[in-house]
């Protein structure tokens, strides 16, 4: 029996930023590097990633992933798992965990309103249960430029519980895409990486 499968498509992404930011909060003290090769057959994407990290138990953050979309009448619906890793560990810690996500996501003319939800049963480091849920919505604006916003409640055991907002302006051109944005969150006494900041990314996309 044979398969008609589309030919698959590679891609590759490099997102340089001026600091580290993951969940709503800092993963870095200075500047990150994200890359992520990954590859498409149809609805089905796979792929890998790693990123610079600050922490006293690791250098960087690795994860393998699937991911599968479907659109599901005027709603575009995704779910994926990844295995996340620490590398570079330097000493004992919870260096793997599994991670589960899920997207609901509608286009309403230029606006694109998006909801995400992302689940560890074991979560890196010292947190175990982790859920971090986060919605809002894109504008697609003329020549590139679009604007979008958000607000996310984390729950951790074993870790800080905070809720996450951001919002930012995002310019593409051609294979880039240029990133500013403000990230907050109710949790700033908690600690550093809980502490409003400016970000500026740029996305490089093959």
């Amino acid at each position: 029996m044979m398969f008609n499968l589309p030919p698959p498509d590679p891609a590759f992404e490099i997102v340089l930023a001026s600091r580290g930011m993951s969940k709503g909060i800092t993963q870095t003290e200075g500047p990150q590097i994200v890359a992520k090769p990954s590859l498409r057959v149809g609805d089905l994407q796979v792929g890998a990633q790693w990123k610079n990290v600050s922490s006293r138990t690791a250098k960087g953050e690795a994860a393998l992933f699937v991911n599968g979309s479907r659109e599901l009448g005027s709603l575009h619906v995704s779910a994926g798992a990844a295995y996340k890793f620490q590398t570079g560990v330097r000493g004992p810690t919870d260096s793997a965990s599994w991670e589960f996500n899920s997207v609901l996501s509608r286009k309403f003319g230029p606006v694109t309103a998006r909801v995400i939800a992302i689940y560890s049963p074991n979560d890196l480091g010292r947190a175990r249960k982790s859920l971090f849920v986060e919605g809002g919505p894109s504008v697609q604006l003329r020549q590139g430029w679009s604007v979008s916003a958000a607000a996310g409640r984390r729950s951790r055991r074993g870790g800080v519980d905070y809720t996450a907002w951001h919002a930012g302006v995002s310019k593409a051109i051609k294979l880039l895409q240029l990133d500013m944005r403000y990230y907050g969150t109710n949790r700033s006494e908690a600690g550093e990486i809980y502490k409003g900041r400016i970000v500026g990314s740029i996305r490089f996309s093959f």
